[in-house]
């Protein structure tokens, strides 16, 4: 599936349905054309086909298009610049009770009057960016604006995201407090195993957006560097969260295993007790029942009621002993 975006000075901005007018927008000098791929794609082969001969974009870079590259990185060629980026898939986004989110990548070709991005279906940075060419406004649509607004919309999607991980990780922090329970550990380390991936996306991310804010690429003018640089601010905050939250995720997983050891102990401790109690009771029953002949207490009427009372005077004996020191 493919949106083509035509925006010309002057016009409304339009969608076209017809690739095969591509060279002819892209001859227009007062034409701005935007194509989004969105998987599926109908024909892959066309697609690659056109990316190469009519956009002219390297061969390379297409390859890592139509792949999962698997990791940001930005790549700077004579007439444009290809930045592989991660956005959040919302789709998987479960945070009610756990830590649990994927990303989906994001490619996007950027050139002096061209922007083509290739992402997974329902992606809502892109999906807010179509319905913000819609909106009527007074400032020139221009290929750095669209870049900006896009890269804009893919960071705001993180802030709220990073929050609700926040709350959850304060309701799972209370929960391994308050009852720690075997289901915990699993949520843990499906958090630790999320933010953990997400930082090392989002690090290789922050270097690709602080390469674009500080200018080192002529494609984007220099008046408008400062809108990139607002970008990469905002990113460094999420950065900054996800750091934050990687030392909470280890806080709370030694958290569980201080609360499961304690209560380890104090098990241990109330088992050792009860067998301590028991000891001198075993000893007690040992020695009567040995059945030698010269036992006086064996042949004495008394005998069996003296060692019952005998064993209860000193397990109640030892029990009041404990509970003085706090044991029991």
């Amino acid at each position: 599936m493919y949106t083509l975006h035509v925006l010309r000075a002057g016009e409304e901005p339009r969608v076209e349905t017809d690739l095969d007018r591509l060279p002819e927008f892209l001859d227009d000098p007062k034409t701005l054309i935007w194509l989004d791929l969105e998987e599926p794609l109908s024909d892959e082969d066309d697609v690659q086909r056109r990316l190469h001969e009519v956009l002219k974009f390297h061969p390379l870079a297409i390859e890592d298009t139509l792949q999962d590259y698997g990791h940001p990185k930005l790549d700077t060629y004579e007439d444009h610049y290809f930045v592989i980026l991660h956005a959040i898939d919302f789709g998987s986004l479960k945070l009610l009770q756990e830590v649990s989110f994927t990303t989906v990548e994001l490619d996007i070709f950027v050139g002096k009057r061209l922007m083509v991005t290739h992402h997974p279906a329902d992606m809502r940075a892109v999906e807010t960016l179509s319905k913000e060419l819609r909106a009527p406004t007074k400032i020139p649509w221009t290929a750095p604006r669209l870049f900006h607004r896009l890269l804009d919309r893919l960071v705001d999607n993180f802030i709220p995201v990073m929050e609700e991980v926040g709350e959850t990780l304060e309701r799972l922090e209370d929960e391994v407090i308050q009852q720690p329970r075997a289901e915990l550990l699993d949520r843990i380390l499906n958090a630790k195993k999320t933010i953990f991936r997400l930082r090392r996306i989002l690090n290789h991310q922050r270097t690709i957006l602080d390469s674009i804010a500080r200018g080192h690429h002529d494609l984007i003018p220099r008046k408008q560097l400062a809108f990139f640089r607002d970008v990469f601010d905002h990113f460094v905050f999420v950065v900054d969260q996800v750091e934050s939250y990687r030392d909470q995720v280890q806080a709370i997983m030694d958290a569980y295993l201080s609360v499961t050891s304690n209560r380890m102990n104090e098990t241990m401790k109330v088992l050792t007790v009860i067998s301590t109690i028991m000891l001198p009771l075993t000893f007690i029953a040992g020695v009567y029942g040995m059945n030698f002949d010269h036992m006086p207490e064996l042949h004495w009427s008394l005998g069996y009621p003296f060692a019952i009372g005998l064993m209860l005077v000193i397990a109640c004996g030892m029990i009041l002993f404990f509970r003085s020191r706090k044991l029991l």
